[in-house]
């Protein structure tokens, strides 16, 4: 394990160093922002006695205060001067706060980008105002050229004197005394404010970069990555180590993020104004210890550090007038001798010769200029080819030229989390979450829509067929209503049928044979008759004769009952009862006769064979008789 571990961290070295010609290809643009407006310089890798490092190949500038045009104004002086723009940018902005920070963590095991976040923005707090004079009007004047340093001293002088008067001229501001003396103009006044506003933010939410301090023993570099703190947890980690972070506020990088792709450069990094020298002097100095005073118009950094890390940075706004050596003291440290053999000053705007000298007497250390050679191309009028250090110095940072622990930086945009990560974000959930819903309501409503169409559809399909059977039952109720009438008309002609063929049962049962044999048995009475018997009534009904009369004896009656009964045969009557009775007074015709008599005459039912053949053809004698006498 002891032996791989190496091999993969130089693996890891070889593949880093893979990526050099591919930025030595394409360049790097390096600009640095600040109350003077924008300027930039372009890089190409270099190499010289197998070391390589960034050298500067054309710079350029703009005094615009809008972020995008100044790009594109400096975009055009590098395509006509120099003939290309790199793609690739990084941008020193004095808008950053830089802070060493001892944190909990370790090198080897970081915390989440999350949770450094957030550990540091508790910690950096009292970091973040101590370079606040830099963005006071007066020192944006100077900084900016529009007042010199002696002529903002006259202003402030002239102010403490309102002051001291009171009343309405003691809130005169900076800005308007300046112009109420004629040193500038409301135009100029105006456009500091505007550069103020973009350059500072006010509610200070901000996005860190951090840098681990780099282990200086030389153990650590053979065993890379073993160490007893990839063991530790958050819950039993207590050591502390040394962390240098840089803070951008999110609204300043956002607006340069947008600036720099309008222009269509791509923009990867945030570098502090403060303290970028320092990595420009590690190109000059190989010390194990080194420290650095940077001189700024309105404020001083110190930077103590080592030839791979930054040990301690801190900051302090300047008096009005010119620098002192009490104010130098009062940053710079009484022992700083015993642990360093140098002090560098940048100061590209005054060589501060004098205070050079007197800083070195004091503190008994060797105070030497950190300075920079002219280049080969001509700079502005003006301009000190020193300024052109903190380009150096973070060019050569970016590109892994110099020690990653001498500098910080801030990235130009979060990285893009993994996709799994976007889904669990609790806005993107939320999101989802209303996407579903609202794709649910959707189907739901289109659901409803296609239901209440079909069932429209079926509503009138359903009141079609109800018309039509409604139209049926009507149809139906009429044809029942007639069926019945015709129902009860056919019961009644059953009835009639009934009752018609009933009669004429009877008038062929009863009826005809009457008519047949009624004349026959009036014929067989009067041939019955003798001289002793008178025929007063004959009384005829449907099955049966009566005949009433008178006999002089009743032999007489006897015999007219006996000759009655044969000639009747023929026609299938038989004298029934005979009755004779004494008369006891005379008939209707004046004759008076000694008995009265009655006879029934009724059916005959039962008759011989013999007897019934010939009273059947007596019957048919009669009734041919009977029929040529009609």
């Amino acid at each position: 394990m002891s032996k791989t571990t190496p091999a993969l961290a130089k693996l890891k070295s070889t593949l880093n160093n893979l990526k050099l010609p591919e930025l030595s290809s394409g360049g790097l643009l390096v600009l640095q922002s600040g109350s003077f407006g924008l300027r930039a310089a372009v890089f190409k890798s270099d190499k010289e006695h197998a070391h390589s490092y960034a050298s500067i190949k054309a710079f350029a500038y703009s005094r615009q205060v809008d972020f995008t045009r100044a790009i594109a104004e400096i975009t055009q002086q590098l395509k006509k001067d120099y003939g290309s723009v790199p793609k690739r940018c990084v941008l020193i902005s004095p808008s950053l706060v830089s802070a060493i920070l001892s944190l909990p963590v370790s090198p080897i095991k970081p915390k989440a980008n999350g949770d450094m976040q957030e550990l540091i923005r508790w910690e950096i707090d009292g970091a973040q105002n101590d370079d606040a004079k830099q963005w006071l009007i007066g020192s944006m004047l100077v900084e900016r050229g529009y007042l010199t340093p002696n002529q903002r001293e006259e202003i402030i002088a002239e102010l403490h004197i309102r002051q001291d008067m009171g009343g309405d001229a003691a809130l005169t501001c900076f800005g308007d005394l300046a112009v109420e003396l004629k040193y500038l103009s409301i135009e100029q006044l105006q456009e500091c404010f505007a550069l103020q506003n973009k350059l500072v933010d006010v509610e200070q939410d901000y996005i860190f970069g951090y840098q681990a301090e780099q282990s200086e023993n030389i153990n650590d570099q053979e065993f890379s990555g073993l160490s007893d703190d990839a063991l530790s947890t958050d819950s039993d980690n207590q050591s502390n180590h040394n962390w240098l972070v840089a803070g951008l506020a999110r609204g300043i990088r956002k607006h340069w993020h947008g600036a720099f792709a309008l222009n269509g450069l791509k923009l990867e990094a945030f570098y502090p104004n403060n303290g970028a020298s320092f990595s420009a002097l590690g190109l000059r100095s190989e010390d194990n210890k080194q420290c650095l005073l940077e001189v700024h118009t309105s404020h001083l950094v110190f930077v103590q550090g080592s030839n791979k890390n930054v040990k301690n940075i801190s900051s302090k706004a300047r008096h009005d007038g010119n620098l002192t050596l009490d104010e130098v003291l009062a940053l710079c440290p009484e022992n700083l001798a015993h642990n360093y053999d140098y002090l560098y000053i940048y100061s590209p705007d005054d060589a501060l010769d004098e205070l050079s000298f007197a800083l070195g007497e004091h503190l008994n250390i060797e105070v030497r200029p950190l300075i920079q050679a002219e280049p080969s191309f001509a700079l502005p009028q003006h301009f000190s080819a020193s300024n052109l250090l903190p380009f150096i110095g973070v060019a050569n940072h970016f590109l892994n030229f110099s020690e990653q622990g001498r500098a910080c930086s801030v990235v130009a945009k979060d990285k893009e989390p993994p996709l799994w990560q976007k889904l669990t974000q609790p806005k993107v959930i939320i999101s989802i979450a209303a996407s579903i819903v609202m794709c649910i309501a959707i189907g739901f409503i289109v659901w409803m829509q296609v239901n209440l169409a079909t069932q429209e559809e079926r509503l009138v399909g359903l009141e079609k067929r109800w018309s039509e059977e409604n139209k049926v039952k009507q149809q139906y109720s009429k044809v029942q209503t007639e069926y019945l009438q015709l129902s009860k008309k056919i019961t009644e002609l059953e009835t009639e049928i009934k009752q018609n063929n009933k009669l004429s049962k009877y008038l062929k049962k009863e009826l005809l044979p009457a008519g047949v044999t009624v004349p026959g048995a009036l014929s067989a009475i009067a041939n019955s008759i003798n001289q002793g018997v008178i025929i007063e009534q004959v009384t005829l009904r449907t099955d049966a004769i009566t005949i009433d009369g008178r006999a002089l004896k009743t032999s007489n009656a006897s015999e007219f009952a006996q000759q009655l009964n044969e000639n009747l045969k023929p026609w299938r009557y038989q004298v029934g009862d005979t009755q004779s009775v004494a008369a006891s007074q005379a008939s209707g015709d004046e004759v008076y006769l000694n008995y009265k008599m009655r006879l029934e005459i009724g059916r005959r039912y039962f008759v011989a064979e013999n007897e019934a053949t010939d009273n059947s053809k007596s019957s048919t004698d009669a009734r041919n008789k009977a029929t040529r006498s009609d």
